[in-house]
């Protein structure tokens, strides 16, 4: 055999080597494949307006009322805005409280959600976009049945229940009872998980969990065990989901945000304050500081005294989160422990819980902590506070000594 036939060998076999090893990343390890590489996904900034519409009935009387499943006309109950970024592999996602004060066009002030009801997906696309000054180029409406037949198609969704969850919403005709802990939900008990607003937190209670159920549907639906279910999910999309987007649009912005480093993922709620009315009020201020963060921009850097920081006991030590606070005011920190009546944990690893779009600012606690413990970018914590601290056993060693 003549050398150059050694050579053709060898550059086939390498050109075989790359494309398997393509293709196993592609599937199992796509964070470490490059966006501009990466097969059929998205190439260009897309900002996506998600709402979540609440039950719409048929007009038949008010004993005789039944719901219709295939509506989009409803209200926003969830409504969230996603914006995927290949430029910088990063993705996104704002919650905006329902009851979130707004000026909807032609219709004057009135709760954000309305905007849907009134006009449909364009005028709430309209108003999100106006609220936040930022273009939105595509809306998905996901009429709330939907939830249900998305979920038990995967096979249900594992979500850590922050507390426990009973009551009964006769508005869904559904009964939730869930104990604090990991549980895997099915289709009616997702329903009822993101529905529930029975606490001190209202609507903004159920933003923060709608963000935990958004971070493990993520999770779920993206993993290559999901993909045999894909023709199914498309059938159930194309029944319960309402959009502006082509099929192939929405496997191109699938196949980014499944490849988006956990790190590269901020999920965050739109900060405010509580109205006498019960509406939430937020300020031009803290609407540009989000809309700053998601487009890539930072204005602000970190400062330790201007850092207001809530810790939780999630560890088997009773004192731990008082010992941390003290470690934290001696390092700069406005640091206060926050009582829980349901015990958190143990976890063996710290969360900690960047509020306000404020990785930075958890970034560098968590480099206070000798590097222990995990960023969460979720407004899943403390909604006063900047960042909240779930102290865990990995910081045991390093404040057995703190008074």
């Amino acid at each position: 055999m003549r050398p150059t036939n050694w050579t053709l060998i060898f550059v086939v076999c390498a050109l075989i080597g790359v494309c398997f090893g393509y293709g196993y990343a592609l599937i199992y390890k796509p964070t470490l494949i490059p966006p501009a590489f990466r097969i059929g996904s998205l190439r260009e900034p897309t900002t996506v307006l998600m709402l979540g519409t609440d039950v719409v009935y048929t007009d038949q009387g008010r004993r005789n009322k039944k719901i219709d499943q295939s509506a989009f006309t409803g209200r926003s109950d969830t409504i969230m805005v996603v914006r995927l970024d290949p430029l910088r592999n990063a993705l996104t996602m704002i919650s905006i409280p329902r009851d979130t004060q707004a000026q909807i066009p032609d219709n004057g002030t009135q709760k954000i959600n309305a905007a849907n009801a009134i006009g449909g997906p364009n005028l709430a696309q309209r108003t999100v976009s106006a609220f936040l000054q930022l273009p939105i180029d595509h809306y998905v409406v996901l009429n709330v049945h939907g939830l249900v037949e998305l979920v038990n198609e995967l096979g249900g969704i594992t979500v850590e229940i922050p507390k426990k969850m009973k009551y009964m919403d006769w508005t869904a005709k559904l009964k939730i009872d869930l104990e604090p802990g990991p549980h895997t939900l099915t289709g009616n008990q997702a329903m009822g998980f993101v529905r529930f607003r029975h606490d001190a937190l209202g609507d903004i209670g159920r933003v923060q969990r709608q963000q935990l159920f958004m971070r493990a549907v993520q999770q779920k639906a993206l993993s290559p065990e999901s993909w045999a279910h894909l023709p199914k999910l498309m059938e159930i999309a194309n029944q319960y989901i309402l959009t502006d987007m082509s099929v192939s649009d929405m496997m191109e912005m699938a196949t980014f945000a499944r490849a988006v480093p956990k790190e590269d993922q901020l999920f965050v709620m739109m900060p405010g304050t509580f109205a006498g009315n019960g509406d939430w009020l937020v300020s031009q201020s803290d609407k540009r500081k989000v809309v700053s963060k998601i487009m890539g921009y930072s204005f602000v850097t970190s400062d330790r005294k201007d850092i207001r920081v809530t810790v939780e006991n999630a560890s088997s030590a009773p004192q731990l989160a008082f010992r941390l606070a003290t470690y934290l005011r001696k390092k700069g920190y406005q640091a206060n422990v926050k009582s829980v009546r349901e015990k958190i944990g143990p976890f063996q690893t710290t969360r900690i819980i960047a509020q306000k779009a404020n990785p930075d600012d958890a970034a560098l606690l968590k480099s206070d902590l000798n590097d222990q413990g995990e960023v969460v970018n979720a407004s899943v914590g403390d909604i006063e506070s900047a960042v909240t601290i779930m102290a865990g056993e990995d910081l045991k060693p390093l404040l057995s000594t703190t008074k």
